[in-house]
C-alpha cells in the first residue's frame, strides 16, 4: 500500500509509534542491571548501605520501564483493535498481538484495583525479584549473586516473557512497515515546470 493510502488512517502511525516506543523502552530493560558484593568477601556497614541504595535505584527503573512499557503496549491494543475493522490483511497479527499481549490487560486490571500488586507486589523487593524471575522462586535473598541483571527472561507484570513479548512487537511492527512503509521518506513536492515559473514572473513584473 502506497504512502498516500497510509495517510488516510493515521492510527496506523499512531499504533506504529506506539510499538516502536514499547521496543525502545524493552531494549532500555534489558541494559538494566547492578553489581552485588563479593560473596567471598565480608559484607561491612558501608557496602551493605551502598549495595541497597543501588538495588533501590534498579528497582526503581526496572519498574518505571515496565510500566511505561506496559502503559505503551495497552495503547497500541487498542489502535490494534480498532484497525481490524477495516484493515482485513492485518487481522491475523492484529489477533496474535491481541492475543499476546492479553495479560497485561489483567495485570492493569488489578493495578487500579488494587494498590499496584503485580508491579510493586506489596512494595517487597524480594517479592518482586522473584515475581520477575530475576532470582529464585526459592531464594532466601542475594547471597551468591554478584550482580541482578534485567534478560529476556524477565517478567513482564510477572506474566509475560520479556524476549517473547519483544519478538511479538518487532513482528508486528515490521509487518506494519512492510504493508504501509512507515519509516518512508515523504515525497518531495513536484518543481513547477520552467514556463510555468517563467509565466509566473511575467504576470508579477506586468502587475507592478
Amino acid at each position: 500500500m502506497s504512502a498516500s493510502t497510509t495517510s488516510k488512517h493515521p492510527s496506523i502511525y499512531l499504533l506504529g509509534d506506539h510499538l516502536d516506543a514499547a521496543l525502545a523502552m524493552g531494549e532500555d530493560l534489558l541494559a538494566e542491571k547492578v553489581v552485588l558484593a563479593d560473596a567471598a568477601q565480608p559484607l561491612n556497614t558501608a557496602r551493605l548501605v551502598q549495595q541497597n541504595r543501588e538495588l533501590a535505584k534498579f528497582l526503581t527503573i526496572v519498574r518505571t520501564l515496565e510500566m511505561s512499557l506496559t502503559a505503551r503496549l495497552l495503547q497500541a491494543r487498542r489502535r490494534a483493535e480498532e484497525m481490524r475493522r477495516h484493515e482485513t490483511r492485518l487481522k491475523p497479527l492484529i489477533a496474535l498481538f491481541v492475543g499476546g499481549t492479553a495479560p497485561l490487560v489483567d495485570a492493569a486490571m488489578e493495578l487500579g484495583d488494587t494498590t499496584v500488586r503485580d508491579f510493586n507486589t506489596g512494595n517487597t523487593a524480594f517479592a518482586f525479584l522473584r515475581s520477575r524471575a530475576l532470582i529464585a522462586r526459592d531464594a532466601a535473598g542475594l547471597e551468591r549473586l554478584s550482580e541482578l541483571r534485567v534478560g529476556e527472561d524477565y517478567l513482564v507484570a510477572g506474566r509475560i516473557r520479556l524476549g517473547t513479548l519483544l519478538d511479538l512487537v518487532a513482528t508486528f511492527l515490521d509487518s506494519l512497515d512492510l504493508i504501509y512503509d512507515l519509516y518512508g521518506e515523504p515525497s518531495e513536492p513536484e518543481a513547477m515546470p520552467p514556463l510555468a515559473q517563467d509565466a509566473g514572473t511575467v504576470e508579477t513584473s506586468q502587475a507592478t
